[in-house]
């Protein structure tokens, strides 16, 4: 897949402008008297007991059973809590460890060198575990433990989102390139063209800029596409046309310093991305 950069030169900065029964009379019981007895004042006091009261006095054997504490509330609250924190120290091992080897994996397929910082966000994520699951990497459950505690994984929403976002950054250096992209509208292309797609800049000069930006802050861009205007950053909408009224903007590109090599380092993303999607 090859995207075609329509515009010329560098961007200016963009971004200017039941009810209850009746109660019932209790039913009397069959009882047993035993034989009344007077008291100081010469009242008499009578007991009265149950059939199954007085045979039990003349058995001589009168049980009582107690309800067993629930397990749970039973367990010493110091013990819980320590439970929970090894658990989390256990599960956060693990998924530093599959995270390291995930992004391996990804840095690989998105031909990403190591010296660059990368971080995801979204329907990446999804991407991420995906790809980890086709080269036999299991991602560590959450345990039971941390479950019951109300934890949940930090990712799991992520899986089907309709937009990622992957980040590249230049070290020590505050450059940094943005790719937004729609997982829908990259996945249903995937199966139906080659045909390239347009990188178009939003600058104020474009006649196209203005809608193609509106196109992309009330779309399924506008949650994960930063399009705050200055720190000297640019940015560009990647669209399935020529930018007309019935283009769709698929991804959306975003760079701060890194003006010369968004066009190629975003060809080869989206590319990458083309790839994870007719593979998954």
């Amino acid at each position: 897949m090859s995207i075609i950069d329509v515009t010329s030169g560098t961007p200016t900065a963009f971004g200017s402008g039941v009810k209850s029964g009746p109660a019932k009379a209790p039913v009397a019981a069959t009882l047993g008297t035993t034989a009344p007895n007077s008291g100081r004042n010469g009242t008499v006091d009578t007991v009265s007991l149950s059939t199954d009261a007085v045979r039990a006095m003349e058995a001589g054997t009168i049980s009582f059973t107690v309800p067993k504490a629930d397990a749970a509330a039973a367990k010493d609250p110091v013990a819980a809590r320590m439970e929970t924190m090894l658990a989390r120290r256990d599960y956060d091992l693990k998924q530093a460890d599959y995270m390291r080897e995930a992004m391996g994996m990804l840095r690989q397929t998105l031909n990403l060198p190591e010296d660059q910082p990368i971080f995801l966000g979204g329907a990446a994520h999804g991407l991420l575990d995906r790809l980890a699951a086709k080269n036999g990497l299991s991602k560590p459950e959450l345990p039971d433990a941390l479950r019951a505690a109300g934890a949940k994984d930090p990712f799991a929403e992520d899986a089907d989102a309709e937009t990622g976002v992957i980040g590249v950054g230049m070290p020590n250096s505050g450059k940094e390139l943005q790719v937004v992209f729609d997982r829908l509208g990259l996945a249903g292309r995937s199966t139906k063209t080659d045909d390239p797609l347009r990188m178009i800049a939003l600058t104020d000069g474009n006649g196209r800029g203005g809608a193609l930006l509106g196109a992309i802050k009330g779309g399924t861009l506008g949650g994960l596409t930063d399009t705050r205007p200055g720190q000297g950053a640019n940015l560009w909408a990647v669209t399935d046309g020529d930018g007309g009224p019935n283009a769709r903007v698929l991804a959306s590109v975003r760079s701060v310093g890194m003006d010369d090599v968004a066009t190629g380092m975003a060809t080869n993303l989206l590319k990458g991305l083309k790839g994870l999607f007719d593979g998954t």
